[in-house]
């Protein structure tokens, strides 16, 4: 079995979960097995996955693992139908709040009438059903003391008890059924920080295990599924997609198994120094210990050499871009230049400090003095980093410009194929980049390319003067000249829009696979090796009375 490392997927993805979906049809396509495995708790998890087009059975989430809820029928709770112990009186509706307050009839021994919180009842984010998310419960003196928090199916997941003092005690995560099988405990470290302590894990059988970390509760959650999964013929397949996940853990299974390193980013924290700068983060400990998997994967043959070179790893290093064109899509006519949005500017991105999107701003205010109609279209959501600064940059932009009939910033998208087939040229401005699924999708959709010179992927999937142009990093002057030139000479625009149809090819679903099956078969060679280093641990006559374990 293949294996994705993730941590949640959320209704509005990122870049790396739009690559494990892409991957997923892929593999679908071709009738290789996989799951995705997922370590955070989330009680939209499965109303996201079916909004992205996955199955229950693609996903194994670590929470649902262990309460045994990896499938359940939906019900829609309201609250009139939960049972708070007390006997209800009256709700009171909370609009303002998305809520409901539940209250109970006091009548203290001198006759006197009081109503008593008993508990607030949130429901799900624009859920018309008024679909119950969460309670939040009040002892008789008004304290809060719990608050129960429902999977969107319909039932109590999560459990969050309070201290004295206000502050979230302990975490207790339980079954549909209601029998607690994981809790996590919260308490003052030895310099007065208040923090996570533990994790206690209670099987069906009764067994309890406990974890310092949560690192140490998803190594044997992996060790399970590497057991459950395991097979002497075949090896299964671990591809760590969200390194600090589980960086640790795969180097230390107890069975062996095939495992990936994916950069989904630049490896270096400056990725135009990428032989010298320091390390990114996120990718220093994997990258430390690199020798101890059995493959890297990069999405760009530039970011490969990068890492051989500095590296020297004596893993496998495989080039398997993140993205896949849809092989109808090659089929499909191409929508000519003269029948787009005229002078029409595109970018696809968050709203976020690392994408520049101010400068891409600044570049269309200088364009517009040569090319008066020309607008620019940006989608995605908004970063709250330093208080919205990325948007304040994008404004501020647009005031000194005054663009404000010209630029429109609109939230996330899932319509990106129609926004891109609308639109003449598609542009980035980032600092980094780890492939740029948005990049190749407008590509590939016939928008001509413009990019700042960053690694990894633009400078890439844009090949200079033939399907757009590359500039100088934050040079968004030449930006803006490029966009005068193409403006200005319709026939270049719509050679280089020609170009980014065929060029795309290189991103079809063959060529793609065709990467894959070589990581695939590496996997398969190097098994026999694998398992002559290995011996199974001995269990029989360990238990009692001489029996196996």
């Amino acid at each position: 079995m293949i294996f994705f490392i993730n941590a949640n997927i959320q209704k509005n993805r990122s870049g790396i979960e739009h690559a494990e979906l892409k991957r997923a049809a892929l593999f679908r396509d071709h009738r290789e097995p996989f799951k995705i495995l997922l370590q955070e708790w989330s009680p939209l998890l499965h109303e996201n996955i079916a909004d992205a087009g996955l199955d229950d059975h693609d996903i194994i989430n670590m929470f649902d693992y262990f309460q045994g809820t990896e499938t359940v029928s939906e019900q829609i709770i309201h609250a009139e139908d939960i049972d708070f112990g007390v006997p209800i009186d009256s709700y009171e509706e909370d609009s303002e709040h998305n809520r409901t307050l539940a209250f109970r009839t006091i009548k203290s021994s001198d006759g006197q009438i009081r109503q008593q919180l008993v508990a607030r009842v949130n429901f799900f984010k624009e859920s018309v059903e008024k679909r119950v998310a969460s309670t939040e419960m009040f002892d008789g003196f008004g304290n809060l003391y719990a608050v129960n928090f429902y999977d969107f199916r319909g039932f109590v997941s999560l459990i969050q008890w309070y201290t004295q003092d206000n502050k979230i005690g302990t975490e207790s995560w339980q079954t549909p059924a209601g029998r607690v099988v994981l809790e996590s405990f919260n308490k003052n470290d030895a310099v007065g920080k208040y923090e996570k302590s533990g994790w206690r894990l209670i099987e069906k059988n009764g067994t309890v295990y406990n974890f310092q970390t949560i690192e140490e509760l998803t190594k044997y959650f992996l060790d399970l599924i590497n057991e459950t999964y395991f097979d002497k013929q075949k090896p299964n397949i671990f591809i760590l997609d969200r390194s600090h996940l589980a960086d640790w853990a795969l180097q230390n299974l107890k069975k062996p198994a095939y495992t990936v390193i994916h950069l989904h980013n630049s490896q270096a924290g400056d990725p135009n120094d990428e032989q010298h700068s320091v390390l990114n983060n996120h990718y220093e400990y994997v990258l430390w210990n690199a020798n101890r998997y059995d493959a890297i994967i990069s999405a760009t043959h530039k970011q490969s050499r990068d890492v051989a070179a500095r590296f020297k790893p004596a893993c496998k290093l495989f080039t398997i871009p993140v993205g896949v064109i849809p092989s109808e899509q090659f089929d499909q006519a191409h929508i000519l230049m003269k029948d787009r949005q005229s002078h029409k500017v595109v970018a696809l991105a968050r709203i976020a400090p690392e994408k520049r999107l101010n400068e891409l701003v600044k570049a269309v205010g200088i364009a517009r003095k040569e090319v008066p109609d020309i607008s620019l279209d940006l989608y995605g959501y908004r970063d709250g980093t330093d208080n919205f600064k990325a948007y304040r940059d994008i404004q501020t932009a647009v005031h000194d410009f005054g663009l404000e009939k010209v630029v429109n910033v609109h939230d996330y998208t899932t319509e990106v194929a129609k926004v891109e087939k609308q639109a003449q040229i598609f542009a980035v401005t980032s600092i980094m980049e780890g492939f740029n699924l948005s990049m190749m999708e407008g590509l590939s959709q016939g928008d001509v390319g413009l990019t700042y010179d960053v690694n990894y992927g633009p400078n890439e999937l844009v090949v200079d003067d033939e399907n757009g142009y590359i500039v100088p990093y934050g040079d968004y002057r030449m930006l803006a000249q490029k966009m005068i030139y193409l403006f200005s000479h319709p026939d270049q625009l719509q050679q280089k829009s020609d170009r980014a149809y065929e060029l795309s090819r290189r991103y079809s679903e063959q060529n793609v696979w065709t990467a894959w099956q070589a990581l695939l078969d590496d996997a398969q060679s190097s098994w026999s090796t694998k398992m002559m280093c290995y011996a199974d641990p001995i269990l029989a006559g360990l238990a009692e009375n001489g029996e196996a374990l």
